[in-house]
């Protein structure tokens, strides 16, 4: 048997597999990413995942079982360490490391080559030839990068929202949004009224973490015909055909499978003109709820094992009726 672990920055996701692609055992934990919860929280997450996918099961007699893990973060020595004995107390290893977007590919065809991009709280882009990474854009993090994403645009929101009420930026519907969410008192129908709520604003949103204003991105989603949340929308599509284009070549065609609740359920869904579309010249869209599958195919071709359109099919529709 083999385990796929898909640790992401808010949940770990494990899948126990046999060679022919039938989910034996499904888990789930919190977020697996060393760099933001922590390599303990990390450790921890992906060992509760692993030990809820292979509950229930015998595994006495069949000795060490491999594993991929897809995953993002810095995969540091002392991660690597520890993530290795903490599986290895469970019966698992050797222990493999993948990135993140690599899951996220081949959670969406079981083709070699092709893209992936991911629009979460940050953005990153990839090329895979051959199954592999051969470039890779973005994933710089809130303050040097991830334009389009979900942090960019949530700070988008409430810097118009700061315009309006200063009297800088022209009105918008998502003044009276940010502050029905923020549940406080709407007094902008005065200008002592604005200055007061504005004020409170700017002191609330300063007291939290930055990454933290990703929050108030679906407020944008939610009033696309509004001029300002729609340039905003117009903008962060801009920003993500620039960076799929950053790994983009004319010459390898192949899906674009995307990941993130950016664009799952936000850019892909948009009205006309603010839509994502990537360039005509690429493969079709195929969006992914996250990249357990896609390490269920890395664990399967380390072993050895093909991974054909009928296997892809078992792997993917046995975990996702196990994750339900």
């Amino acid at each position: 048997m083999f385990l796929a672990l898909d640790a992401g920055g808010t949940s770990t996701r494990a899948a126990l597999i046999d060679p022919g692609g039938r989910c034996l055992g499904y888990g789930r934990a919190g977020g697996g990413n060393p760099t933001s919860a922590g390599i303990e929280n990390a450790v921890a997450a992906a060992g509760q995942a692993a030990e809820q996918a292979l509950s229930g099961t015998d595994r006495a007699l069949e000795g060490l079982t491999p594993a991929v893990i897809a995953m993002a973060g810095e995969k540091t020595a002392a991660f690597r360490e520890q993530i290795a004995a903490r599986l290895a107390a469970l019966g698992i290893g050797p222990v493999l490391l993948e990135p993140d977007l690599l899951g996220i590919f081949g959670s969406g065809t079981h083709l070699p080559n092709g893209y992936a991009m991911v629009a979460g709280t940050g953005t990153a882009a990839v090329r895979v030839v051959e199954g592999r990474l051969d470039q890779v854009a973005g994933g710089r993090g809130w303050l040097l990068g991830d334009a389009g994403g979900g942090y960019w645009i949530g700070h988008q929101v409430v810097r118009a929202v700061v315009a309006a009420l200063d009297g800088q930026g022209p009105p918008t519907v998502l003044t009276e949004r940010l502050l029905a969410t923020l549940q406080m008192t709407d007094t902008t129908d005065s200008s002592a009224g604005r200055t007061q709520v504005l004020r409170q604003l700017v002191s609330t949103l300063y007291a939290w973490r930055p990454v933290q204003l990703s929050r108030f991105a679906p407020l944008a989603f939610a009033v696309p015909d509004d001029p300002v949340a729609r340039d905003i929308l117009v903008a962060a599509s801009a920003a993500l055909t620039n960076l799929l284009s950053a790994v983009h070549d004319p010459g390898l065609a192949g899906p674009v499978v995307v990941g993130g609740s950016v664009l799952i359920h936000g850019l892909l869904a948009a009205p006309a003109g603010v839509q994502f579309v990537p360039p005509a010249d690429m493969g079709g869209v195929v969006p992914v709820a996250d990249g357990v599958v896609g390490a269920a195919v890395l664990v399967l071709r380390n072993a050895g094992i093909e991974v054909d359109q009928t296997l892809f099919d078992t792997l993917r529709d046995g975990i996702v009726a196990r994750s339900v």
